[in-house]
């Protein structure tokens, strides 16, 4: 409810360009007709008593009536859209926040230790910057010893977050990768850019 004193914008707004439009044309009209010897001030009345005497014609249902009618149709319709296009933003907004508790109460990963945690983050960190993860680098990163780091990983592999591939050759290594579960879980629970 609006504050005593206060007055709707949209009210005042409505009154001034309507009045504003009638005055200026008004005025368009007076110096036309003076400074271009136009009969269009005589024209523009003529059409106006015309007008008048159509909307007093005696019918069944008074002309004015019917126009009035019209007019508060067509003003409903406005302000129920103009409702309408406020709220819309709020609905979405509260739509928004309801997901997102949803998701939280209801979640879609399963639920990981602290260590687990630890070991998506620096995987989702290696991935993010492009680099490879091997047993090493995220033991540097997690500082947690090599024992716990493979142990993570291993459960991680068996929640199917996490794949480990192995290259063979000369260089061969052990390489740790998120999969498309661990990226959507590193998006959605670790808030990634």
């Amino acid at each position: 409810m609006a504050a005593q004193g206060k007055h709707s914008p949209f009210m005042f707004k409505a009154v001034a360009y309507s009045a504003g439009i009638f005055l200026v044309a008004g005025l368009a009209i007076r110096l036309l007709d003076i400074y271009f010897d136009l009969t269009l001030l005589a024209d523009t009345t003529n059409w106006l008593l015309r007008f008048l005497d159509w909307l007093l014609l005696e019918t069944p249902m008074p002309n004015w009536s019917l126009l009035m009618i019209i007019a508060i149709v067509i003003s409903t319709l406005s302000v129920a859209i103009f409702y309408a296009r406020i709220t819309d933003g709020t609905y979405s907004e509260l739509h928004e926040i309801e997901r997102k508790i949803y998701k939280k109460n209801n979640p879609q990963f399963p639920q990981l230790t602290d260590n687990q945690t630890l070991l998506m983050e620096a995987l989702a960190y290696h991935a993010n910057f492009r680099k490879i993860a091997n047993l090493n680098s995220v033991c540097k990163l997690v500082s947690l010893s090599t024992l716990e780091v493979e142990e993570g990983l291993k459960q991680l592999q068996a929640k199917r977050l996490v794949k480990q591939k192995v290259t063979r050759g000369t260089f061969g290594a052990t390489i740790f990768e998120l999969t498309l579960a661990g990226k959507d879980y590193a998006l959605e629970r670790l808030e990634l850019t």
